[in-house]
């Protein structure tokens, strides 16, 4: 039976060849809570697909799969099937993911690589993808979680709003990308221009 977590496959998964190319701008691409709201069982809602395709039509950005659902995706994508690791929930949800890419004319670039690091591993994927792309003009990232991003904070677009506070005392949250992270998002990655 196959691992969860491929990392071999994960570091040399690219979508269309372009592990080599030199990417100007870069959208770093959580899933959860940006492309969905938590209401729509785990479905992308196609609201917030049409508004990542605003950011890449208005800056021309490389979309980078950032989120834990690359560790299913690239085997998908590439040769049209799930592996063992992938339940048929996931498989689901993978399918339309793309079904919706593919309409608004949205391809994946690449993936970040996989850190055993948890708690906080996603900045530090990010800054590895980074090295490798020393051309890199400026990228943005689209995430609703709160990690410790240090440096790569004023690159951020968070996605997850507080809305109020449940009767239990705990903040209340809206999550997915809306009209206003699609402007930042713009203005972070076209600030060179």
């Amino acid at each position: 039976m196959k691992n969860y977590i491929d990392s071999d496959l994960l570091d040399k998964a690219v979508i269309e060849n372009k592990q080599n190319k030199n990417f100007q701008k870069i959208i770093f691409l959580d899933i959860d809570g940006v492309l969905h709201d938590f209401t729509t069982d785990g479905f992308v809602k196609q609201d917030c697909i049409q508004r990542l395709k605003q950011i890449t039509d208005a800056t021309g950005a490389e979309l980078v799969l950032a989120s834990s659902w690359r560790f299913g995706y690239p085997e998908f994508i590439q040769e049209n099937h799930l592996e063992e690791y992938t339940s048929e929930e996931n498989s689901s949800h993978l399918q339309y993911f793309q079904q919706l890419m593919k309409q608004a004319g949205l391809k994946l670039s690449g993936f970040t690589p996989y850190s055993q690091l948890w708690a906080n591993s996603r900045p530090l994927e990010i800054r590895r993808f980074l090295l490798d792309k020393p051309c890199t003009r400026s990228f943005v990232i689209l995430d609703d979680e709160d990690y410790d991003w240090q440096w790569l904070r004023e690159f951020l677009v968070q996605t997850r709003v507080p809305v109020g506070i449940h009767e239990d005392g705990m903040i209340k949250y809206r999550y997915g990308l809306n009209d206003s992270h699609v402007e930042k998002a713009i203005k972070i990655l076209n600030r060179f221009d």
